[in-house]
């Protein structure tokens, strides 16, 4: 793996490191781009979710080693990579970008492609920030057996809420779901996955969070059901919030254009409004936010980086 070079002005410099950013990678680099990566780490979201049976080709594998092998194949081709860095500004001058990564130092395109990815979202409410991490988790993956034979409780009724449940029915006492909408809206195939765990689950729909509680560590979850208007106080050792997610595009407001929700506006051929920057993958208003289709947008922006480059 060979380091990204400050000295050189590649033709194309990836931002991030997840399924879409190194699809773009490998695509670059086989059709003869000198291409660089900027990543935090490698894979994304990828790495925080515990089985994947939903990617053709593979029946099911483990999120950390799809990632790896992401990474190990892009890495046969010519990538130069900059890993556990940030890209904090990018400008646009004589028709060269500059990236300037959060240890100051500055890199060189003639492209630039967006794989920015997304975060979980939270939920904002009373005593979140507090118990961030003593009690409220966002990864069920990488927390969950911390809570053996512990009362828990799952926010969300999506697929990677019901994930969630998943790890927890193996090792949790007890589980809480608690949903803003009157059902689950997880795929039937995924809702499938909660059958041997059902004895553990409490579902308590149409309800919101209003604060946590505790002392040291969160012990306490309060809850408003919307339509009754009901209180009600429920004592449990750990929250994980599954409520969706939010793009990584903060740092970029004023260098493409964007909507609403933060997402990065594209067109089917990856273009932003900028000439010479792309984006793809979560960050981006493409619909289903689905590993697959991430990768295939991460391809789609690699060629129209390609044929960007051939024409000017």
């Amino acid at each position: 793996m060979s380091k990204l070079d400050k000295n050189t002005i590649y033709d194309v410099i990836i931002v991030g490191g997840g399924p879409a950013g190194m699809n773009a990678g490998l695509y670059a680099a086989r059709k003869g781009l000198n291409t660089g990566l900027i990543t935090e780490d490698f894979g994304g979201q990828t790495l925080k979710t515990s089985t994947i049976e939903n990617y053709i080709g593979t029946k099911q594998i483990e999120g950390m080693n799809l990632a790896e092998s992401w990474k190990s194949h892009m890495l046969e081709y010519d990538v130069d990579v900059l890993n556990f860095s940030k890209v904090e500004k990018i400008e646009k001058k004589d028709d060269v970008f500059k990236l300037t990564t959060d240890e100051k130092d500055a890199y060189q395109s003639r492209t630039v492609i967006l794989a920015l990815g997304a975060k979980k979202r939270h939920l904002n409410v009373k005593g979140e920030e507090k118990f961030e991490g003593k009690g409220i988790s966002y990864c069920a993956t990488c927390d969950a057996p911390l809570f053996a034979d512990k009362e828990v409780a799952v926010v969300g009724g999506g697929n990677s809420a019901v994930e969630a449940i998943v790890d927890l029915g193996k090792i949790a006492s007890k589980i809480h779901v608690f949903e803003i909408l009157d059902d689950f809206t997880a795929d039937e195939v995924v809702l499938e996955k909660i059958e041997p765990y059902k004895d553990k689950i409490e579902t308590h729909f149409n309800t919101t969070i209003k604060e946590f509680k505790g002392d040291n560590s969160l012990n306490k979850v309060v809850t408003e059901n919307k339509k009754t208007e009901e209180i009600n106080e429920y004592d449990i050792d750990g929250v994980f919030v599954e409520i969706g997610l939010i793009p990584n595009t903060s740092k970029f407001k004023n260098l493409v254009e964007m909507n609403e929700y933060s997402e990065i506006k594209t067109d089917k051929l990856c273009n932003t409004d900028v000439e010479g920057i792309f984006a793809c993958g979560d960050a981006t208003n493409i619909p289903y936010k689905q590993i697959v289709i991430a990768a295939g947008k991460g391809a789609t922006a690699a060629l129209s980086a390609y044929h960007y480059l051939l024409n000017n």
